[in-house]
């Protein structure tokens, strides 16, 4: 059985950055994904420019996902993709960490699980499931894959608001928001108003209309009246469903899908760190420099932890 000083549960950015930080420090490291490496930038919107990534003014999530793996890698960390954890516990001073191939051991354990699986939030419409694939996404195409000439965006968040800027590039676009206010940051709200983006504010897509694939949607206002947009493309993008059902079956007490951490990012269980959309604690920023940020920041403190004696020194205390 390998034996790790660190593993790490999810390959996001938080995770990929803790494992490069861990390793810096001299820590074995071992990073378990169920899916690809990257999180959301790879799985959910990998065309999508992220633009408040320090030091870039625009990147595509992609390539900023794959700078964050080949640095893990280049310092040492194993990577083990598309192989989910099925089981944690603890025994006898480690963690004891079981996949679908493998049982491996770890001297502590940072989770940066994000939302889970990506399960999409959607819009609640019978003809949903219709159309999906057929015009209906929940995921950004690439743009190299995206034929459509008229495209809906829904929401009003960061990644609703970067998305129809990127596709307005190569599509008529419509951005339809159930508030008067967006919430994406204020410069993309800038860039908002000076392209070509037709912005729908307090309206809310009610209905789906096309034959063998989506030719129109059917958006309803404040003031209940309604309009017919043609699309061949429908984007929603009003966030993720947390999917975290596999880590119930763990042999630990994590309880919900977050775990509060303290500035350290030690969560309640000594030895456990928490980074990313699982680490919950006041005043958290939801962007991706707060995640590299709490990788090192977690790093740091399982350094010091394992150096204190880890787990065992833990139980000693205890007796």
């Amino acid at each position: 059985m390998s034996t790790y000083d660190v593993a790490v549960v999810g390959g996001g950015p938080g995770g990929l950055a803790a494992a490069m930080y861990t390793e810096m420090r001299g820590l074995s490291t071992v990073v378990f994904e169920a899916d690809a490496f990257g999180g959301q930038l790879i799985n959910l919107y990998p065309s999508k420019p992220v633009i408040n990534f320090p030091g870039e003014p625009e990147l595509a999530s992609a390539e900023l996902a794959h700078r964050l793996i080949d640095q893990a890698e280049h310092f040492g960390a194993e990577l083990a993709e598309y192989e989910g954890v099925e089981n944690v516990g603890r025994v006898d001073g480690h963690f004891t960490l079981r996949s679908d191939s493998r049982e491996v051991q770890a001297g502590s354990l940072i989770l940066a699980l994000g939302l889970g699986r990506f399960t999409p939030r959607k819009l609640g419409l019978e003809s949903e499931e219709r159309f999906l694939g057929r015009g209906l996404t929940y995921r950004l195409p690439k743009f190299e894959q995206v034929t459509a000439k008229n495209v809906v965006v829904v929401g009003g968040g960061d990644s609703a608001v970067d998305t129809a800027l990127s596709l307005d590039r190569i599509a008529d676009v419509t951005l339809v928001h159930r508030r008067a206010e967006l919430r994406a940051l204020a410069h993309s709200q800038e860039q908002l108003r000076a392209s070509g983006v037709h912005l729908l504010t307090n309206a809310v897509v009610v209905g789906l209309a096309g034959e063998e694939r989506l030719e129109r949607v059917i958006v309803s206002q404040k003031d209940e009246s309604s309009e017919e947009i043609a699309a061949d493309l429908l984007v929603v993008n009003i966030g993720q469903v947390p999917d975290l059902r596999g880590v119930a079956g763990w042999d630990l007490p994590l309880g919900d899908c977050h775990q509060t951490v303290n500035p350290a990012m030690e969560t309640s269980i000594p030895g456990v760190f928490a980074v990313g959309d699982f680490a919950a604690y006041p005043g958290k920023l939801k962007m991706i420099v707060t995640a590299v940020a709490e990788g090192s920041t977690a790093a740091a403190t399982v350094k010091r932890f394992l150096t204190a004696g880890g787990l065992a020194a833990v139980a000693s205390r205890s007796s």
